[in-house]
């Protein structure tokens, strides 16, 4: 048994707008050159890249205004500039024992004109682990049996963002971000962090693998 949530409705994620770049799948040294054409020296690129790459990834804020540790009109800057693109939720199915999938709908980033493609997102959680399923792919150039994907001609690649997009999404439904809330609507177990292994130290992503839609290795 399942339980079905029609998100399709969710405005969680900023509509691409002309000129915007989202800084999402970017690593730390492209991060920094993006921040230095926009006008910082190298110094200050690097600091900014640092402490935005904590937000973006480690405290899971997709508002600039969010960001304490910098200045309110740097804050404006970023936000007139760049994006922290998320997919859309269309679908959420939650099973009995806690395994979530999602139905997540992309745009083009180079094209946003373009109809947008949907990929799934898998969550299994275990005894002491949890388990995130990622795609690589819209679609798949192979013909596996065992693989209804393999029945859908392949559309395209997935980016960076993408990919750390549906990590990123899965992180906030699972309230896996500080002072994020863990969902009680399925069978969702913690597994510890660390040493301690308390509740408050403790995540419910441990494990990323790439066996959702599409061959990582073509991409």
């Amino acid at each position: 048994m399942s339980i079905s949530l029609d998100l399709d409705h969710h405005a969680h994620l900023d509509r691409p707008k002309s000129g915007r770049t989202s800084l999402v799948g970017l690593m730390k040294p492209e991060l920094r050159d993006t921040l230095m054409g926009i006008g910082l020296d190298e110094r200050e690129a690097k600091m900014r890249a640092s402490q935005l790459w904590n937000w973006i990834y480690h405290n899971g804020v997709t508002d600039f205004d969010r960001m304490s540790n910098i200045q309110k009109g740097f804050r404006q800057k970023l936000s007139d500039t760049f994006l922290l693109d998320r997919p859309e939720i269309v679908t959420e199915q939650v099973s009995m024992d806690g395994t979530r999938k999602w139905l997540f709908r992309f745009r083009d980033p180079k094209n946003p004109l373009l109809p947008p493609v949907e990929v799934e997102t898998v969550y299994i959680p275990e005894e002491g682990r949890g388990t995130l399923c990622v795609s690589s792919q819209v679609g798949c150039t192979l013909t596996c049996s065992f693989c209804h994907t393999g029945t859908q001609r392949l559309v395209r690649n997935l980016t960076a963002g993408e990919i750390l997009g549906q990590i990123l999404m899965a992180r906030e439904r699972l309230g896996d971000f500080p002072g994020g809330v863990r969902p009680d609507d399925g069978g969702l177990v913690p597994a510890p962090r660390g040493s301690g292994g308390s509740e408050g130290d403790s995540r419910a992503i441990t494990n990323v693998v790439m066996m959702g839609m599409g061959e990582p290795l073509y991409n």
